[in-house]
């Protein structure tokens, strides 16, 4: 399936008065792409996917959908959007059934049988007749995907999808997503707290800081630039004066991340180094081969540990 361009975000910016929410975002989603949209509360992850779907104005800036302009072609561009903001709102008193079809009236060509086969796709078969007043946070999510997926978006933006599903919730909705970018071509961005999950997922990580991107990366390039600097790890509060006495005494070049320096090395001689650096009173709080973690790289990037947006 040829690869096309879905989403063009070009320098889009968001202002509150003098507050600047988002700061000249630029990125971009190819069909069949899943982009992982990760940032700590207030970073601007939220208010850059209501933009995208017209829930928030544009200051400044554009995002390209599909080739028309969310701001001079708002209906031609949103027409190919599917998305879910936060928790997602529906009438208690209907149906899960009785909602869908609300929402298909809003579409051209949406029937009862395309309503029954997104509500299978789901999950949600056993209980679309009953009241959603009835139904668990994680029903409400699935229906919310649902809902999203009605017209065959080529663009869906799915801010935290797995909130409220257990273990086996989270693996179904992992696979369905996957399912759809591959085999529909449907361009995909999601927000998650569950960074494994985003790991497993996505194609593609995007980190927001205080409004600005500072990381865009594919996960296969992640995973390339965090293990360049070594095969094995060493944690300590003073890893810069550790990594000076690796380099001296053992000849071996380190990095050195917030509380880590990583080096490459065997078993034996990470052994051999732990016992100097205990001889230079360096503390050491653990050691081992490097495994890529993708919460690790974002706070290491962010600086801080926060709870994700």
């Amino acid at each position: 399936m040829e690869e096309k361009i879905v989403l063009d975000v070009v320098n889009l910016t968001k202002n509150y008065g003098n507050r600047v929410a988002v700061n000249n975002l630029s990125f971009s989603i190819k069909s069949g792409e899943i982009l992982g949209f990760l940032g700590s509360n207030g970073a601007g992850k939220s208010t850059t996917m209501k933009m995208l779907m017209g829930l928030a104005n544009i200051t400044n800036g554009d995002a390209i959908i599909c080739g028309k302009s969310i701001k001079s072609s708002f209906e031609k561009a949103i027409v190919n959007v599917g998305g879910m903001i936060e928790t997602p709102n529906f009438y208690s008193f209907l149906t899960g059934y009785q909602n869908l079809k609300f929402y298909a009236k809003l579409y051209k060509n949406i029937g009862r049988r395309k309503i029954i086969e997104v509500a299978n796709l789901l999950g949600l078969t056993a209980r679309i007749h009953d009241k959603v007043k009835n139904y668990s946070l994680g029903m409400k999510q699935r229906l919310g995907i649902a809902q999203a997926l009605l017209h065959e978006p080529k663009l869906l933006i799915l801010d935290e999808p797995t909130n409220g599903l257990d273990a086996n919730g989270i693996r179904e909705i992992n696979l369905f997503l996957k399912r759809i970018a591959k085999q529909k071509g449907t361009a995909i961005m999601v927000s998650s707290h569950i960074l494994s999950l985003m790991e497993n997922l996505c194609d593609t990580i995007c980190i927001i800081d205080q409004g600005k991107i500072v990381e865009t990366k594919t996960i296969s390039e992640i995973k390339k630039s965090y293990s360049k600097h070594g095969t094995h790890f060493i944690k300590t509060n003073k890893p810069n004066f550790a990594g000076k006495i690796i380099q001296r005494i053992f000849n071996i070049n380190v990095g050195v991340t917030k509380n880590k320096v990583l080096l490459t090395t065997d078993e034996e001689k990470l052994a051999d180094i732990i016992v100097k650096l205990s001889s230079y009173k360096v503390p050491i709080f653990g050691a081992g081969e490097i495994d890529f973690s993708l919460e690790e790289m974002f706070l290491n990037i962010v600086g801080k540990k926060s709870n994700i947006e």
